[in-house]
């Protein structure tokens, strides 16, 4: 059975063939066997992937978590269509679940977006994360601006309230 994951805003398939003794994966039609050591710092690990090693950093943000492995940054959402608040329902706010900086803001009050649509770019543990719409709707109010901080639990952007029939 495949798992859905989002990548960078992309459907992408991975399915787990054994576990022991090794963990083997197919990605998109590539096996590959996937080791991972714990860091000193709990966000960091080091991933072996066929043997080659890499450092990751790692944030956890809701059900998004965010990585950066070789100089790249991924983020990366498990797609559970059973989840509560699939198909459309959502949250009307983006919260700051980490402190940090704002790098870009990427819309405007009253613009409408698409769910997943970058809203904002912030940096936060030498990592910069795009944050994204929870849901499609109409931007009411983005609170913040490129270099303002943030504290954890901050509210960044508002989306007006859905209306259900």
């Amino acid at each position: 059975m495949a798992i859905h994951l989002m990548l960078d805003g992309e459907d992408c398939a991975l399915e787990i063939l054994n576990l022991k003794p090794t963990l083997r994966i197919c990605i998109e039609g590539h096996v590959h066997e996937v080791q991972e050591t714990p860091g000193a710092d709990p966000a960091c690990f080091e991933l072996s992937i066929d043997g080659v090693r890499h450092e990751v950093w790692r944030v956890i943000d809701g059900e998004r978590m965010h990585l950066r492995l070789g100089g790249r940054n991924f983020s990366v959402v498990l797609d559970d269509p059973l989840a509560p608040g699939r198909g459309g329902a959502g949250s009307d706010t983006v919260q700051a679940s980490m402190p940090g900086v704002v790098v870009a803001v990427r819309v405007a009050e009253g613009e409408a977006v698409e769910a997943g649509q970058v809203l904002l770019v912030i940096e936060s543990m030498k990592m910069q994360v795009a944050l994204s719409a929870p849901r499609a709707g109409t931007v009411a109010k983005v609170h913040v601006a490129p270099n303002d901080t943030f504290q954890k639990g901050a509210l960044l952007v508002a989306l007006e309230a859905e209306i259900t029939p």
